[in-house]
């Protein structure tokens, strides 16, 4: 049987919170592994989700983890597509929330995050978390 549990590291990158404004995840250093998926995590939406009133989920870079650029190529991602600006994934419905999003990035900068940019009045907001999961280590077991 492989063994999943000492080849991969998470990352809490966003705390579970509601969410009512922008927020910025911690960043994901890949220093050590080869690959790193994001996972943002959902809840019920507390507002009347439309298209002017949304979340957006971007993907950002760095090479140094303090200067961060948004990932628009759809080479250095899996599970894209990826828009201009970044943006993996849009909540702007009742249908869209109570789910979770993810990407892969493979872009070669060291650092990666996800930003939470929202759109209109949030009054109530949404419940919004996210990890980040760090595979094929280079040294074995990452645990």
């Amino acid at each position: 049987m492989k063994d999943l549990h000492h080849n991969i590291k998470t990352v809490q990158t966003l705390d579970p919170a509601v969410t009512t404004t922008n927020r910025a995840g911690a960043p994901v250093d890949r220093q050590g592994f080869e690959s790193v998926e994001h996972i943002v995590l959902f809840g019920a939406s507390g507002d009347t989700l439309s298209e002017s009133v949304r979340t957006d989920v971007k993907l950002e870079a760095s090479e140094d983890g303090s200067n961060w650029a948004a990932v628009t190529e759809a080479d250095d991602v899996n599970g894209g597509p990826v828009s201009a600006g970044g943006v993996f994934a849009t909540i702007d419905s009742t249908s869209l929330d109570q789910t979770d999003y993810r990407i892969g990035y493979v872009g070669n900068a060291r650092y990666s995050r996800v930003s939470l940019v929202l759109t209109g009045t949030h009054t109530n907001g949404t419940p919004v978390s996210a990890i980040a999961i760090l595979g094929a280590a280079n040294v074995k077991p990452t645990v």
